[in-house]
């Protein structure tokens, strides 16, 4: 089975990677996943925030004129470059970055990099922008070139309906189950998300699952109610499982975010390939490499 991972943030890998060599960062991954058996892990690059409300250290990058932030990619182009039958990474571009259509239309001719992805920081008026249809442009340009998005809205999954109807060429990934630790009720919040299972261009990462979900310890058998409904909303192909492990791993390990769904009896094998590995490759437009390193 080709297992892939559809988010992690892999700079951010190990308890001191600020200080690092990236490289390396990159060779302690590649023994990690042959461990545990993962394929090809999806990179998104994230420094973490040093203030929210300007976007600072978000991303590696810099300003523009205009407040944009023009994001660059360095760890994951390295790791791409070391190994490419082992990474991709997650794009980011700016909603008012003046370049935006032709920033756009250059993603997928990177070496690696196969999608993008929108967090909206209230704290920066970016949730506000989109309300008001400003990552309408954005949108648009994606849908021009396939570039699918990856989206962060936690317990506001409703808000991309708009999006959805007016882009429906557009492939959308909704991020971390759609629901949020914080709102509490998360068994309601969930089958909000469930209902948008009706625009054929949403899927859904099925992340942080045993954190948000599960009153349980490992294998976290509570949440298996969760996937099997989520599976009978949006079918085995249209979610993508990830860990966000350098996040998640607070509460579960690397290994336990996989095991808990690899080893499960209540989902069939067929199931299991697609959300696994197959939804994530065929989604992101991601072929499976076929020289060594893959089963």
């Amino acid at each position: 089975m080709d297992i892939v991972d559809a988010q992690v943030h892999l700079n951010r890998l190990g308890s001191d990677w600020q200080h690092t060599d990236p490289a390396l960062i990159v060779d302690y991954a590649v023994v990690t996943m042959d461990a545990l058996g993962i394929d090809a892990v999806l990179i998104d690059e994230w420094a973490g925030f040093d203030n929210p409300i300007t976007k600072r250290g978000h991303l590696p990058g810099h300003f523009l004129p205009n407040g944009a932030m023009r994001g660059e990619h360095p760890f994951s182009e390295r790791a791409v470059a070391l190994h490419p039958d082992r990474f991709a990474y997650v794009a980011r571009i700016d909603p008012i970055d003046p370049d935006l259509v032709d920033l756009m239309a250059g993603v997928r001719r990177k070496p690696g990099a196969v999608c993008l992805r929108i967090v909206p920081i209230p704290e920066a008026g970016e949730l506000d922008l989109f309300q008001r249809g400003g990552f309408e442009a954005l949108f648009a340009a994606a849908q021009e070139h396939q570039v699918p998005i990856f989206a962060w809205f936690p317990g506001r999954a409703q808000m991309l309906v708009p999006y959805l109807e007016k882009f429906p060429h557009l492939q959308v990934i909704l991020d971390h189950c759609g629901i949020s630790r914080e709102e509490g009720n998360q068994a309601a919040q969930l089958e909000r998300v469930f209902a948008l299972a009706k625009y054929p261009n949403l899927a859904l990462k099925w992340c942080h699952a045993p954190s948000h979900l599960s009153t349980a310890d490992y294998p976290f058998s509570d949440v298996m109610l969760h996937l099997r409904r989520a599976i009978e909303a949006f079918g085995p192909k249209r979610i993508l499982w990830a860990s966000d492990h350098t996040q998640s791993k607070s509460h579960h390990t690397w290994a336990q975010a996989l095991y808990y769904m690899l080893d499960s009896n209540q989902l069939t094998d067929d199931e299991k390939e697609w959300v696994l590995g197959r939804s994530t490759r065929t989604i992101l437009n991601w072929p499976k490499p076929n020289q060594g390193g893959f089963r």
